[in-house]
């Protein structure tokens, strides 16, 4: 099972939107590019489960590409999930890939997206925490 992760920069059902490393909301992989969305949650905050939601749309080309969710303690080292962290990316219009993360507690959550098609694709995601279960 996947762990969960906390956040301060979230009010309860609000959802906050991973960016890229100039600050975006989205970002557009092209080619064999890899990219990257994060974002930073808080010390000590811990949350009951995180849903993320990353959204492909196509641009252009033949869309191939993994999506990997990772998480860091620290921001510069960031670990994949042991099961369940990944998924291919196909080439359709538009595609959401989600995550379901239980018990969550750490500093940084990170899309990776890398390309391996010839292809323009825009990409966003989005975490949604809960401090209990509904």
């Amino acid at each position: 099972m996947l762990a969960a992760i906390g956040v301060t920069a979230f009010s309860v059902h609000a959802q906050t939107p991973l960016v890229s490393s100039i600050g975006n909301p989205a970002d557009t992989v092209t080619n064999a590019a890899t990219k990257y969305l994060t974002l930073k949650t808080g010390w000590g905050t811990y949350y009951k489960t995180v849903e993320v939601a990353t959204t492909l749309t196509k641009i252009s080309g033949t869309v191939a590409a993994t999506v990997t969710l990772e998480y860091s303690v620290d921001g510069t080292n960031f670990y994949g999930f042991k099961k369940d962290s990944t998924f291919t990316a196909t080439d359709v219009s538009a595609q959401t890939l989600g995550w379901s993360l239980k018990d969550w507690g750490a500093k940084f959550l990170r899309v990776k997206i890398v390309g391996s098609g010839t292809q323009a694709v825009q990409v966003k995601a989005l975490a949604y925490p809960r401090k209990e279960n509904i």
